[in-house]
Parts: structure tokens; sequence; C-alpha cells
């Protein structure tokens, strides 16, 4: 998760608002109403309206690899892509920037427009009214207009994924809610008012040009899904200039958006360089600017090195081993929480992140209201794990692990549990997938244990259970489900009292610790090298970069 430059004054946790990005990323912060400033942080002033700011340069950013599609609604753990989607999509509305600490961040208890001319709910808050500017293009020359929004998220309800899972969050089920009331005005009807619609649709409001879109469609495809997979977005704050598979992408500023801040860089070059030493030469070299794939110890040792300066602060990944609970073994409690014995939390901490990292102790992440450090009572214990497997009658046990190719990390915690859960009786084969493959299988459910690394992006419990831990979630993974989990998640839709709430986040927590559907590694701190002329780092709160405010210093 990004950090403000200014490594000496970190940004309050409480400010923090996170994104389930397990292996790379998925869709998915601080609850509350879409007016206001949280905590007594400034509003910085509206940048006069304009493209790209004059004299903004190129900037240069490395990451680690290609992005696995350009389908938005289909994107789940690829950080990159989603961090890409969000400069290169057009989003309607966006979080503001407020001062915290004397540093810029997105505050996500202001919500404005950015594609979109206004969005704002009725009396009863069940009913949010969106406008659009008028003469907004798509990069096709095609305006954008209610029927493309209204095609986007009837899209997204039959792709049955990222938004149709976070949508029901906040009562919205079914394409007959979004309503077209003129060329550039949408209903949105929800089932229920709820204080999470600001945020969510934050993270949902992205539209595609329909209007191209049905060009590609085709009787066995009617979404383009495959037209989609293949192609750019047009109409962000960025257009997408060159795109070389597995190579680079190349960004320029769209000189059309219409929204109140400048773009400031003219363009942005991303190189896909999978090795990590190569990041840190070109950074020393002042060839990159901004390196996404670094390993830790790498960026150690830059933070003394000329030229260069290292974003750092606590963070809140999560750094978890989904298992699935529909497929055996692990369909057994007892083996699951026999695999949380065998886990080595203390040498993962120590040798994967350097003591970098701060332990977990629930399923909840830190941070978040309602944490309990009751709700994960696993400790390294094989004797504990062997006694545990010898009640569940589960004999000799094997079984895939599957982690992120390219990632150092996964691929460094893949062996130390291999080796501590051979020890108890747990036979491991490491399986790194890429990110394209990946993305399959999850979709298919089918992998039995898997690393993942992530983020929430909006600081809940009701949310991690809408997204991660309910019957249908998107990012369910597990194939979890729990009958008193789903009474409680219906009943915190209409739950808004503070002490209420923290009461049945103690349940859930409780549930989990018995039922452990994940095995929590670890929170590490997050760190990111770049180089000392990079200047206008906006804290992303949702982990997500918003390239627009940087400049390289060129």
């Amino acid at each position: 998760m990004a950090r403000h430059p200014d490594a000496r004054s970190p940004l309050p946790l409480s400010r923090r608002t996170l994104l389930r990005i397990g292996g790379g990323a998925a869709l998915l912060v601080t609850a509350g109403c879409a007016a206001g400033t949280q905590g007594g942080g400034a509003e910085q002033p509206a940048p006069s309206e304009g493209a790209a700011e004059k004299g903004g340069g190129a900037l240069r950013v490395a990451v680690s690899s290609y992005i696995s599609s350009w389908d938005q609604d289909f994107v789940g753990f690829d950080l990159t892509a989603l961090m890409l989607f969000k400069n290169v999509f057009p989003y309607l509305v966006d979080y503001s920037v407020a001062d915290v600490g004397g540093a810029p961040a997105l505050d996500t208890t202001k919500i404005v427009p950015s594609f979109a001319e206004s969005f704002e709910p009725d009396a009863g808050n069940k009913v949010w009214t969106l406008k659009l500017r008028k003469g907004v293009k798509f990069g096709s020359g095609n305006e954008m207009t209610a029927a493309d929004v209204k095609w986007s998220k009837d899209r997204a309800f039959a792709a049955k994924a990222n938004v149709a899972g976070v949508y029901r969050l906040i009562g919205l089920t079914k394409p007959e809610q979004v309503k077209v009331v003129d060329d550039y005005t949408v209903e949105f009807h929800q089932e229920f008012a709820s204080a999470l619609t600001p945020q969510i649709q934050a993270i949902s409001l992205y539209v595609f040009d329909s209007v191209e879109a049905k060009k590609h469609a085709t009787a066995d495809d009617p979404w383009a899904k495959e037209w989609f997979a293949k192609n750019p977005p047009t109409g962000g704050y960025f257009n997408v200039a060159k795109a070389v598979q597995g190579q680079e992408i190349e960004l320029t500023a769209n000189a059309a958006y219409p929204g109140p801040d400048k773009v400031k860089p003219a363009s942005v070059r991303l190189s896909v360089v999978p090795a990590a030493a190569n990041q840190r030469l070109q950074l020393q070299a002042g060839d990159i600017d901004i390196a996404l794939g670094m390993s830790r110890r790498d960026i150690a040792d830059l933070k003394s090195a000329q030229g260069i300066k290292v974003i750092s602060a606590p963070g809140n990944d999560q750094i978890s081993i989904q298992m699935s609970v529909t497929t055996a073994p692990f369909d057994d409690v007892k083996v699951r929480q026999a695999l949380a014995h065998a886990v080595p939390y203390e040498q993962i901490i120590a040798n994967v992140y350097g003591g970098d990292a701060r332990p977990a102790k629930s399923l909840v992440p830190i941070d978040m209201p309602g944490y309990s450090e009751t709700g994960y009572p696993y400790t390294t214990d094989v004797e504990k794990a062997k006694a545990l497997l010898a009640e569940a009658k589960a004999g000799s046990i094997s079984s895939e692990l599957v982690f992120e190719a390219g990632s150092t990390e996964q691929q460094q915690i893949a062996v130390l549990v291999q080796s501590e859960a051979r020890k108890a009786g747990i036979e491991l084969k490491l399986v790194p997938l890429d990110p394209a493959t990946l993305g399959e299988r999850r979709e298919r459910r089918n992998i039995p244990l898997q690393i993942t690394t992530g983020q929430l992006w909006v600081n809940d419990v009701e949310y991690m259970l809408g997204t991660s831990f309910t019957k249908g979630a998107a990012l369910n993974y597990s194939g979890y489900v729990n009958d008193e989990i789903e009474e409680i998640f219906e009943k915190s839709h209409t739950t808004v009292d503070a002490a209420e709430r923290d009461a049945l986040w103690k349940r859930v927590q409780e549930i989990l610790a018995t039922d452990v559907p994940w095995a929590i590694l670890c929170q590490p701190n997050f760190n990111l090298p770049v180089r000392e002329a990079v200047a206008g780092w906006v804290q992303p709160m949702d982990g997500l970069a918003r390239l627009r405010y940087l400049s390289s210093g060129k």
C-alpha cells in the first residue's frame, strides 16, 4: 500500500482505507457520510480545470508483470492492472484530497465528482442521482451518456463478479435498480440506505464505451468480454498510447478530461521489469522514477542511496493462506486448524520481512474498528498440528500451495510453510502461477491452498464479510459459508450503533477463529523506493496510486 514521500511523518492508521488485493489485487475504508472531512484534516483547494499541466514531463514506472486483462469487470487479483485501471478508466466519482498531518491523502469521507457533474442522495439516502457532464467523449469520439452508465452496470450485474459483488452491500442486486432518467441522468434505487454507498460507488462507477462495445459483441459474447480483455479502455485521466504485451504500456494525459484537477504528467511509461535487482539498478541509474516490484531487502539497502528516497509507513496489507473449505482435506475444520498451527509465523516475519511486519491476531485487519486479538488463536505448534490431524483421522495429507509467480516474498513464504508443514505431516507442492492463470483458477474456485496479499478498500467488518466471508462474495475463494455469519451480515446492514456493531464483530471473530478458513500470517509495513525528485505523491488509501498527481522533477 502506498505512502506519502515523507517517511518521518506517516499517515495515522485511523485514516487508512483498504482493498482486498490478494496475490496481486481485487476489487474491493472507513464507512461514513459523503460530506465532511474526518479527523480535522483540511481539504486541499481544488486546482483549476485543465488537462495535462504544462511542463509535467514524463513519469517512468517499473512494474513486475504485465497486466492479466484490460477488462476491469473480471480482474480480481492483479495489483498492476487495478492501479492502471484507476488511471485509464473514466471513473465518475472519486475521493477528494485532504491534508493529513502535513501530507496529502485521499479523503474517503468526501466523494467528489470527476467525470460526473454530481452524485447526490434523496432525503432517505436510498435513491442516488448521478448527473453526467455534457460533451465528455471517449477516445472513439462517442459522447459519454447515461446509456453508457446503464450498459456498464447491466454488464456488471451480468458478470456476477467484482461490481455486482460489492453492490449487494448497498442494496443493489439487479439491473432494474439502475434507471436512465434522460441522456445525462441516472438513478440508483437501493433496497436500503447504507453508509457505505459513497465509498462503494467510488470504486464501482467506472464506465465503458457501450457504443464501441456493441460493435464487438456476438451472440456468444453479448458483453464483448473477449474484445475488452485485449483492448485498452479510453476516456480516463490518461489514454493508452501504446501497449506492448509483456513489455510496456505508455500513457498520455487525456486533454479532454473535464474534471477539477490537472493531470500533471504529460505521459507515463510503465515498463515490465520482472527482476527486482534490475529495478534497483534502473532506479539507481535514474532510468526509472518509481519501482513497484523491488524486494524488501533491496529497498532497505536503498534507504541511504544517493538520489533515492523510500516512502515508508505501517501497512494494512494482510498476508494469508486461503484454504478451500469445500475441497478435501480442508473441508475438515481440524485439518484447517492443523495447518494454522503448522505455519512458521515468526520465521516469516523475521526472514521474509526482516522484522518489518506486524503479527496478526485476527482475520479482521489490525486497525479496523472491532478488531480483537482473540480472533486468531494460532501460533506455530507442530505437535498441536499433529494432534489435530490425528483427531481428524486425515492420514497422509498432500496439497498444492499456489502463489504468484514473480513474487519473491510469496515464494519465500511458500518455502518456509512447506518446510514447517512437512514436520507436521502435511506435504505441500509449491505451484507458482502467472496472474492470468491465477485469475482463471480463482474464477473456477479450484485452488486448495493459496497465498494472498491484500487490503480492504472499506475499513469495516460488514464490508469484509460481504466481499470475503459470505455466500456468493466475489473474493470468497475459500467457498466459506457459515449460517450465523450470514445472519450477522444481514443484521449489520441496518445496525448503525458503534457498540452494537462491535458486539456483532466480536462474535464474527469468535466464529472465524474456530472455522479458520484463512491462516493469517502477518501485516507487513509499506515501503516504496522513488527518485528523490519525485513529488506530488497522494496517499491513495485504497492502495491504487493516482498517477495524475505525480511529477518526476524533470
